[in-house]
């Protein structure tokens, strides 16, 4: 006790260092706080910008392997560049930079290549030409220089009525030689794939002149269509619920009262006086969706062709947003595809069941059986 008793207590001093010490450790904290919402932001933003793209190139009919193309070129990116390139504003930037990454990649087709370019940066005007000349190709088109068994991945700097300037950046030498035979491969997405027939004129460090020699040779998949008829059963979808079961009394024996009496006769009274002054709009059954089965006018990849079969209204397209439509080619496989229906331009009674759910591989399974049926180009509209 006595030792406690002389333990002198002897409490720190408050200097004014820590005050400095304290203001240090809340700049700390709040440049930390800082620092992770930026962080958390950009990457949410960078995010945002390739879900924007990818909607993007889904518009532009980019199938599931092109986007995985897409995904591969975006993951090479560093985060600046990611947010950069997929901005809208810097569509052309973009091209550039993936024109760039395919020179020094090896893991896609050439050809798959050049159809990607085309539907990501083709204009919506010209997304539907079909190439018939030099003409119908622009300058800065990306496309593939094959000979010997090769295809290598080039552009096109200049153009006159049938010569080109190609860029040789990344061209084998082997394919500079002059004189040498090749094709062009470009591509359009409403009418597939063309190779242009020509040969090497002349190189020098600025490119390759290829000279065209008229002909053109069509390439990969065009969409097909067969002309003859074919049996179509066409169903609203999804198909209406079952009409719920009510539970009602037999009616022949119900009671009738002065009250039931009197509510008839005015209902009689209604339908007598609108008769008399031909309202006959009242009395006429609203048109539902149903069920039919008719042939098609022209059957494709991408669509129907057909004509409503009499007793059935053809109105019925506007109450109805999606319908199931399935049919099987004589010896092959059956489908049954969603589709949006609606009329065509030509003739009125002419209607189009557009396709929405066939995935790749049941289009390329309906591509094959209408070709081994002697399938001819499509014409739908």
């Amino acid at each position: 006790m006595n030792f406690i008793a002389q333990v002198v207590w002897i409490f720190p001093k408050f200097d004014i260092i820590y005050l400095f010490y304290i203001f240090l450790m809340g700049v700390a904290a709040f440049i930390y706080v800082k620092v992770m919402n930026y962080l958390q932001n950009k990457q949410s933003s960078v995010t945002n910008h390739w879900v924007e793209f990818q909607r993007y190139a889904a518009a532009r009919k980019c199938t599931q392997l092109e986007l995985n193309i897409l995904h591969s070129f975006y993951d090479h990116l560093n985060e600046d560049e990611q947010e950069f390139y997929l901005l809208p504003e810097n569509r052309n930037k973009l091209k550039n930079a993936l024109y760039r990454y395919f020179l020094k990649s090896n893991g896609n087709t050439t050809e798959k290549e050049v159809e990607l370019f085309d539907k990501l940066f083709r204009s919506g005007v010209e997304f539907k030409k079909e190439i018939l000349s030099l003409n119908d190709l622009s300058v800065g088109e990306v496309a593939a220089l094959e000979a010997d068994g090769r295809e290598e991945l080039t552009y096109v700097m200049q153009k006159t009525a049938d010569e080109l300037l190609l860029s040789i950046k990344g061209i084998s030498k082997d394919l500079q030689v002059p004189g040498k035979e090749a094709k062009l491969y470009v591509f359009r997405p409403s009418s597939g794939g063309y190779l242009l027939e020509g040969t090497i004129l002349r190189t020098n460090e600025s490119g390759a002149i290829f000279h065209f020699n008229g002909r053109i040779e069509r390439k990969g998949e065009s969409h097909l269509m067969l002309m003859d008829k074919v049996s179509i059963t066409v169903s609203p979808w999804p198909p209406p619920d079952e009409k719920k079961q009510v539970l009602e009394l037999d009616k022949n024996k119900l009671l009738l009262t002065e009250e039931n009496i009197d509510k008839q006769l005015e209902v009689l009274k209604r339908i007598a006086k609108d008769q008399k002054e031909n309202n006959q709009k009242r009395f006429e059954m609203k048109e539902t969706p149903t069920t039919f089965i008719t042939m098609s006018e022209r059957l494709s990849d991408r669509g129907v062709l057909f004509t409503f079969p009499s007793g059935i209204s053809q109105e019925i397209w506007k109450l109805q947003d999606l319908w199931e439509v399935s049919f099987s080619l004589e010896n092959g496989p059956m489908f049954n595809i969603r589709a949006k229906m609606m009329p065509t331009k030509q003739k009125s009674d002419l209607y189009l069941l557009r396709y929405v759910d066939a995935d790749e591989t049941v289009r390329k399974t309906l591509y094959e059986e209408i070709r081994k049926r002697g399938g001819v180009r499509e014409v739908l509209t």
